[in-house]
C-alpha cells in the first residue's frame, strides 16, 4: 500500500465529508433552520422527549450553550413547546405538530438527496463501499483504544 494512495484516500474522505455536511446545511437553511435545531427536531421526532439538555449536548457533539441557543429559537418557530415538568425543576420539551411537518418533510427531502448521491452505484458497488466504511471504522476504534 503506498503512502500516496493513503493521503489520498484520507484527503477524499474528508472532502467528501465536508461537501456532504454543506449540501445537508444548504437544505436545511432553506427551509430556515440552522443543522443544530433540526437535530435537535430529529431527536425529540423519534425520543418524544429530550434528556437533559447536558446529556443532549453530550449525544450531539455540541456545548450546552449551543443547545439553549438553539432551543430557544425552535421554540420561537413554534416547533417545540417546553412545559413545566412533574416536578417544577425542569421544563418538559415536546415537539409540536409544526416540528413533526418539518421532520417529516426534511427526511422526504434527505430521502432524495441521499438516492441522488449514490445514483449510478450498482448494489455490489454499494456493499463494497459499506464494508470498506466497516473497516475503517472498525481500525479508528482499535487505534483510539491503543492511544
Amino acid at each position: 500500500m503506498s503512502n500516496t494512495k493513503l493521503v489520498l484516500a484520507i484527503d477524499m474522505m474528508i472532502r467528501t465529508d465536508r461537501m456532504h455536511k454543506c449540501l445537508i446545511d444548504s437544505r436545511v437553511r432553506e427551509i430556515g433552520i440552522h443543522r443544530t435545531q433540526h437535530k435537535i427536531l430529529m431527536h425529540l421526532a423519534r425520543h418524544d422527549k429530550l434528556p437533559s439538555q447536558k446529556e443532549l449536548a453530550e449525544h450531539l457533539d455540541i456545548t450546552p450553550a449551543a443547545v439553549t441557543g438553539a432551543l430557544k429559537k425552535i421554540e420561537q418557530g413554534g416547533y417545540i413547546e417546553r412545559m413545566l415538568g412533574h416536578d417544577n425543576r425542569y421544563n418538559e420539551i415536546r415537539i409540536t405538530d409544526k416540528g413533526r411537518e418539518l421532520v417529516m418533510r426534511t427526511r422526504e427531502m434527505f430521502s432524495e438527496t441521499d438516492r441522488s448521491l449514490f445514483e449510478g452505484f450498482s448494489d455490489e458497488e454499494l456493499d463494497t463501499y459499506i464494508s470498506c466504511l466497516m473497516k475503517l471504522q472498525s481500525n479508528i476504534k482499535k487505534q483510539a483504544e491503543t492511544h
